[in-house]
């Protein structure tokens, strides 16, 4: 299918995926590595399970506080650039000559403040298979007022997702954290017209598990009243073994970064440090040993694999060798999602 982005499509891939008892990871990614990363997941998956049409939500932020993810794409930190570049390598990744052009893509943008983004929100709405139009940081009646209006500047042209309740911040110390009701997640549905909603359901962005707790009972409580149409947000902060709980607790979309990020850059420096003779040259080296951040096991010919002697090697200093390191942790943990929450389902 490539690119999916007609309203009823988009809304038809994410009913199939809630009566199938699965939900989609939407990845966030900012660079193109990690995006190629999460569409080789599923299709690497769609090749084991015999459908090469998986759906996959890539996904990022633009001026979003808690990550500008469109300003980091390039060095200038221009966010239009950055959107522009994004949507050129999906273009391609979608397009006639890639492995992925048969995949489902329903990109998501994230976390779209109105008032930092609401040039986004408009003219990068058909562009997108679904947007957050996120005003949960204001009073819920203002979260409620503003999100309608969006949704009816868009209606029909792309999916909307909304925040009902705030949804705490590791990094902050006055947000409240309390459990969206499931009457405030009804009014909030009703009274705005979004596709999806997040409520806060106890989890946190950029957190670890041990500092909050997910509340499932809560969770159910919710999709009891509104269905199978919420989004789950801050799942680093969920334990693992309540993950695959997710989608029958009435999760349909589950958002996921800050996990990728931490692989990918332990992944490269890993193959960085195995691989310190083969970048630097003996004096480089020397000098980190003399401040004491090295020791002088890397100044050892055959340190780690710098065999035949200490010397930079193309292979090693440019950049493909960190790609790659990165590119398949990352690849590997998008499909280790995509198992967790029933992708696999998709195949019966």
């Amino acid at each position: 299918m490539g690119l999916t982005l007609d309203y009823s499509q988009v809304k038809e891939v994410y009913a199939q995926a809630a009566e199938r008892g699965v939900a989609i990871p939407t990845f966030c990614a900012e660079d193109r590595e990690t995006l190629e990363a999460i569409l080789a997941a599923a299709y690497e998956l769609g090749q084991e399970i015999g459908v090469p049409n998986l759906p996959v939500a890539p996904a990022w932020t633009c001026r979003y506080p808690g990550r500008k993810q469109m300003t980091l794409v390039t060095q200038c930190a221009d966010p239009y650039l950055g959107m522009e570049m994004m949507h050129s390598d999906l273009q391609l990744f979608a397009g006639e000559h890639s492995p992925y052009r048969n995949l489902t893509i329903v990109p998501h943008l994230d976390h779209a403040f109105p008032w930092h983004d609401m040039d986004v929100l408009l003219q990068y709405a058909d562009r997108f298979a679904s947007v957050m139009c996120d005003a949960s940081e204001r009073p819920f009646e203002e979260n409620i007022e503003i999100t309608a209006k969006y949704v009816e500047q868009v209606k029909g042209k792309v999916l909307v997702e909304g925040g009902v309740d705030e949804v705490f911040e590791a990094t902050g110390d006055k947000h409240k954290n309390e459990a969206t009701t499931v009457e405030q997640a009804r009014r909030f549905l009703s009274e705005t017209g979004v596709d999806i909603i997040v409520p806060n359901v106890g989890t946190e962005h950029r957190a670890t598990a041990d500092k909050v707790k997910y509340n499932s009972r809560r969770a159910r409580e919710i999709s009891r009243e509104v269905g199978k149409i919420m989004c789950l947000h801050g799942t680093s902060s969920v334990p693992k073994e309540d993950l695959s709980t997710l989608p029958q607790d009435g999760f349909v979309k589950i958002n996921i970064f800050t996990i990728l990020a931490v692989k990918g850059g332990q992944s490269v420096a890993d193959v960085v440090l195995r691989n310190l003779g083969n970048i630097f040259t003996s004096d480089q080296l020397e000098r980190y040993v003399a401040d004491g951040i090295l020791s002088k096991n890397v100044l050892s010919p055959d340190y780690a694999q710098a065999f035949g002697g200490i010397k930079p090697r193309l292979n090693s200093a440019a950049n493909p060798m960190r790609r790659r390191a990165w590119f398949t942790i990352v690849k590997d943990t998008c499909k280790e999602y995509m198992r967790t929450f029933n992708y696999e389902n998709y195949a019966r």
